[in-house]
């Protein structure tokens, strides 16, 4: 037998690597847990050039990423703007590149990018530090131009991803970015309920992924209802927003259907006018019981989805278990595991992959190598 033969990707049984990688989501957070947690059971950064004394010293934290990296910068920064205190702005990599960035001292410039060769990505990195910024990237990849370059690395352990489409290596990368918030909170002394409670759960994280990936069927059932539709909306809160955003980007990129990511707040500052019986949203409406903020967003969601259903709307809502008032308002919900604020994107956005990914193959789509596409953009 042809070497080379042996050493291609197999689907191991799935029609596709989208949903290979998908089903593989648990394992990778593991192992990206695993990787960062000491044998007294801490959260511990491998060693860097980055010291706890510059940690101590930290007074602002830049992300610049691209695609679905980006957005899990954006959900990146709720958590360590929660856990830490410290400042986050989120840029595309090629703007941060073209706005000239101010670096000032005590600033960390994290860039996260899958394959670690990202044009845009690598070549903001080299901006942030020449500019003196201390660096770091989050990639899936130990030895690329991104992480040779950084001052620190940490790595994602999603393995190959062969689905042009990310997922896995989404996933991971939020892993990877609430860890970097832990240690950051831990080396500073910060502690609150959320962070706590989200501490106690991380070690648990994939067992809580495994569980969602049981709404596979539900998933499954919806998209056979709403694939015919050619317009959608994601709809999310807070840390939720992001989510919207990648939910959004998954279907438009492997089914080629039009959605669009909003926070749910400004849907009455112009989406709204877009919205008809035509036009489904998925609105991504779970709490954290014990968090009051996140149980007064919950209930503005729920009034934003009895309001949208009245109007006849069709409304896919991703909800936590147990929660008994979403399914009176509309019939098509997902539940999942109900788990502390900060850890919520890593679970909900498991059944929106799922979404897209049964949507597309019912359309006919190649869903693992969509046109136009490619797995690491290195040329502008």
């Amino acid at each position: 037998m042809d070497p080379k033969q042996t050493s291609k990707p197999s689907k191991n049984g799935f029609p596709h690597f989208m949903l290979k990688e998908i089903y593989e989501q648990p394992e990778a957070v593991r192992q990206t847990i695993e990787a960062c947690v000491n044998s007294a059971g801490h959260i511990a950064l491998p060693a860097c050039r980055i010291s706890d004394d510059d940690v101590k010293k930290l007074r602002k934290i830049e992300i610049a990423a691209s695609g679905t990296s980006r957005h899990a910068g954006l959900a990146g920064e709720f958590m360590i703007e929660r856990m830490t205190c410290i400042p986050v702005e989120v840029d595309f990599a090629s703007q941060y590149c073209y706005r000239d960035p101010i670096v000032e001292p005590g600033e960390l410039a994290v860039f996260i990018s899958q394959s670690g060769t990202t044009v845009d990505t690598v070549a903001a990195l080299h901006v942030a530090r020449d500019k003196g910024s201390k660096t770091l990237a989050i990639c899936n990849v130990a030895d690329t131009p991104l992480t040779r370059d950084a001052d620190a690395r940490l790595l994602t352990y999603a393995g190959i991803e062969t689905s042009i489409a990310a997922t896995k290596s989404f996933t991971t990368q939020l892993t990877a970015l609430f860890l970097l918030a832990a240690h950051i909170a831990r080396v500073r002394g910060s502690s609150d309920a959320a962070l706590d409670a989200a501490l106690r759960l991380v070690r648990k994280l994939p067992d809580e992924i495994e569980r969602a990936l049981n709404q596979n069927d539900r998933c499954l059932a919806l998209a056979r209802k709403f694939s015919q539709y050619e317009s959608f909306l994601f709809l999310g809160r807070d840390i939720d927003y992001p989510i919207a955003l990648e939910g959004a980007l998954k279907l438009k990129e492997v089914s080629y259907i039009h959605a669009e990511g909003y926070p749910t707040g400004e849907m009455k500052h112009g989406p709204s006018a877009m919205i008809d019986e035509t036009v489904p949203v998925v609105v991504l409406a779970m709490r954290d019981q014990s968090n009051p903020a996140s149980r007064l967003r919950f209930e503005k969601t729920l009034s934003n989805i009895r309001e949208l259903s009245e109007r006849g709307t069709p409304v896919i809502a991703v909800v936590s278990e147990g929660d008994r008032e979403t399914i009176t308002i509309t019939p098509h919900v997902i539940e999942v595991p109900d788990v502390p604020v900060l850890l919520q994107p890593i679970v909900e956005v498991v059944p929106l992959q799922l979404f897209a990914y049964h949507v597309a193959v019912l359309k006919g789509r190649d869903v693992d190598a969509p046109r136009h596409l490619s797995k690491s953009v290195v040329v502008e």
